[in-house]
């Protein structure tokens, strides 16, 4: 129980702090991982407990969060409401498909970013990411800095895929299919001039 408790007040100490947050994350991790062995000493702890307890931080850390569908999303984008849409993903996944009217801020630059760009923290933030994950500590994270009207899309960009909705990038508006992105290989054999 002591390196438990050790962890968890290491989580709740870390403040994180724009410029210094790869650095506390990569000693955060690096203390924990020298740490496991001396603490599985101390306790036997399974590898179940330990996935269960990363499932458990995960749980509580998303339902702590106000959440929506991307179903009641679309109802949202069809009416009236103001507000600003942030894509956590990477740029590649931006750029190879997002929501109409996104912006993207990938969620590791969420620090230096969005207080540039949305300076009325009561301003409506709707965030997504793949698949939901990412957004919800996204949106945490903006909670944290003092951003009072943030909501994630429980299902992101997957829940919105499979619901037929449009999606945009530099080509223009298509709907993707809900088996996901599919190369498409170079014709073979006799092409005619």
């Amino acid at each position: 129980m002591p390196a438990i408790s050790f962890f968890k007040s290491r989580i709740q100490a870390m403040e994180i702090q724009p410029m210094k947050t790869s650095l506390r994350v990569f000693i955060f991790f690096t203390v924990m991982a020298l740490s496991v062995p001396c603490s599985l000493q101390a306790r036997e702890l399974s590898i179940d407990q330990v996935k269960q307890n990363v499932i458990n931080l995960y749980k509580s850390a998303m339902e702590a969060q106000p959440a929506v569908s991307a179903k009641n999303f679309k109802k949202i984008i069809d009416g009236d409401s103001e507000f600003v849409l942030l894509d956590v993903r990477s740029e590649a996944e931006f750029n190879a498909a997002h929501l109409p009217g996104a912006l993207n801020v990938e969620r590791g630059r969420i620090e230096w970013v969005v207080p540039d760009i949305i300076k009325k923290t009561d301003r409506a933030i709707y965030i997504y990411c793949q698949d939901g994950r990412r957004s919800g500590f996204a949106a945490e994270r903006l909670i944290q800095m003092g951003y009072t009207n943030t909501i994630h899309i429980s299902d992101g960009f997957e829940g919105w895929v499979t619901a037929g909705y449009y999606v945009y990038n530099i080509h223009g508006e298509f709907i993707l299919s809900t088996g996901g992105y599919y190369k498409r290989e170079p014709m073979v054999g006799n092409i005619s001039k």
